[in-house]
């Protein structure tokens, strides 16, 4: 019905309200938002940025990832060089909340300029002046697109105080693998000092992140053929869910815990065999949906069901007003079994879902409100006649913290007979409080805005920890303005706060080598 497919490549996209101000920087956004570029297919942006940098003569180099520097000269003094770097690709998500393939090439994301609508949250009250710009049936890419779109327009003033390179990364939506990749030297990349524009509080300077890695447990017992006469199902869904990382402090439940205690408790009235879970959706959202298909004497049936309804009043008792209305329904679904574990080995599998460490595992000492290390007990996927896989997403301040929480997943596994798949991850993102870029960045917001920023490390990971370990000595902070909704339909960002950070990054520059 509404056309939500990203226009072809090299299309200009028109829009019909003002363009606002910064004018350059909206009309850079605008040329973004007609380039396809999802997360893994961002070619056509940086091809699209590196014949921007071209025509006007600066240097542009790429490495092998496919990421793109672009090497700005200063038109006044001698000062060392300021890196300033945004990821290109977007989660790009339709109204039906099917991805927007990298080869989509008629439609255009539709794009609102308004005010907020209280009926609506997703959609703006359409106004040519408002201060918002909406996309009410995608996502718009303003994250990270108009940092990208910020940092194109800081290249063409003609009054430039320092050098700059500005480095385009790929895919940091799914795997930060443009930054893991990155070739400093490949690049020309030698600037002590960075401004990373992706985060989406206006008033926020953030300083530290964490680092965090997947772990999986894949767990094998024999199958057979179930003497139980009937299956059932459990479905837990409606809970909140949420972001692993920056939501993971707010008490919100996770839906795979919950059916792993509520399981085990129904192990206590009647054995179960259990024939299929599927729990989550994605490693790094708090699971808000589980689903579990077991084999059960049937005549257990009103009291194993009345265990799940006291079960669910438990549950909002302790989560009135934290999370959405949940349902968790027990039904009858079929009169033959098939293949199933047994129930030791269901009791075993359960009895460990339960066990991995789950939500909060520590918190920062010299930050009390930072958590420290977690663990997202992400996706269960357990299948007849092949291997169960339970991936964790971990996230550690500290290399040291990381680990900790990885070995506590592999002894759990270890125990229920189940082997352990740890992935590379990323690294942390240590603040550093007593840098001349942080100091001079709180100044500055002081001076133009007669207020203090919210100086903070987040529990999620951000690009900066890894640009940090490829060049060493560097200091970053990252700042930007203020967008809502980023990753669904509905995303939306202020404008006034785009002209309020592009304003606050060239006060920044300019007194860094005033």
């Amino acid at each position: 019905m509404h056309p939500t497919n990203l226009l072809a490549k090299d299309e200009t996209m028109n829009v019909d309200f003002p363009t606002p101000e910064p004018v350059r920087v909206w009309t850079h956004f605008f040329d973004l938002v007609a380039v396809p570029r999802p997360s893994k297919n961002e070619g056509a942006a940086i091809d699209h940025i590196e014949r921007w940098a071209q025509r006007l003569g600066y240097l542009a180099l790429r490495d092998k990832a496919n990421n793109l520097a672009v090497h700005v000269p200063a038109t006044r003094g001698s000062a060392s060089p300021v890196i300033l770097q945004c990821h290109v690709d977007i989660v790009s998500v339709t109204v039906e909340g099917n991805p927007v393939g990298a080869d989509a090439s008629h439609g255009r994301i539709p794009m609102v300029r308004g005010d907020f609508d209280p009926k609506q949250s997703k959609r703006l009250a359409p106004n040519p002046e408002g201060d918002w710009i909406n996309a009410p049936y995608t996502t718009l890419g303003a994250d990270n697109g108009i940092g990208v779109a910020m940092m194109m327009a800081l290249a063409e003033k003609t009054d430039r105080p320092c050098p700059l390179q500005l480095l385009f990364t790929i895919d940091e939506e799914q795997g930060m693998t443009g930054a893991i990749g990155l070739e400093p030297e490949k690049l020309k990349l030698n600037g002590q000092r960075l401004i990373n524009i992706d985060t989406e509080d206006d008033d926020e300077i953030t300083v530290g992140s964490c680092g965090g890695r997947d772990v999986e447990v894949v767990w094998e017992s024999p199958w057979h053929h179930s003497s139980l006469p009937c299956c059932f199902r459990l479905h837990i869904d409606g809970i909140k869910g949420g972001h692993s990382g920056v939501e993971i402090n707010q008490g919100r439940a996770n839906a795979n815990r919950l059916a792993a205690r509520l399981l085990n408790a129904i192990s206590e009235i009647t054995p179960i065999e259990l024939v299929e879970w599927k729990g989550g959706s994605r490693r790094n959202a708090i699971p808000d949906r589980s689903t579990v298909v077991f084999a059960m004497d049937p005549s257990r049936f009103s009291k194993v069901n009345s265990l799940v309804s006291e079960f669910r009043a438990q549950f909002d008792r302790l989560y009135k007003d934290r999370d959405n209305p949940v349902s968790m329904d027990l039904e009858r679904v079929q009169d033959s079994v098939g293949l199933a574990l047994s129930s030791e080995a269901s009791r075993v599998f359960m009895r460990m879902v339960q066990a991995i460490p789950t939500g909060i595992c520590e918190m920062t000492p010299e930050l009390p409100l930072l958590v420290e290390s977690s663990c997202n007990l992400a996706l269960i996927d357990l299948q007849s006649s092949r291997p169960a896989v339970i991936t964790c997403s971990v996230r550690g301040t500290t290399p040291e913290s990381l680990t900790d929480v990885s070995d506590s997943i592999a002894a759990v596994a270890h125990l229920g007979g189940g082997k352990t798949k740890m992935a590379d991850g990323y690294p942390g993102w240590k603040p550093h409080l007593d840098s001349e870029l942080l100091h001079v960045a709180t100044q500055q917001y002081e001076q133009l805005f007669h207020s203090q920023p919210k100086v903070h490390a987040i529990h999620a990971g951000l690009e900066c920890g890894l640009l940090v370990e490829k060049l060493p000595g560097l200091h970053a902070i990252s700042i930007g303005p203020t967008i809502k909704g980023n990753h669904a339909v509905g995303e939306r960002v202020q404008i006034s706060s785009v002209a309020k950070s592009y304003r606050y990054v060239e006060a920044i520059l300019d007194a860094l080598h005033s």
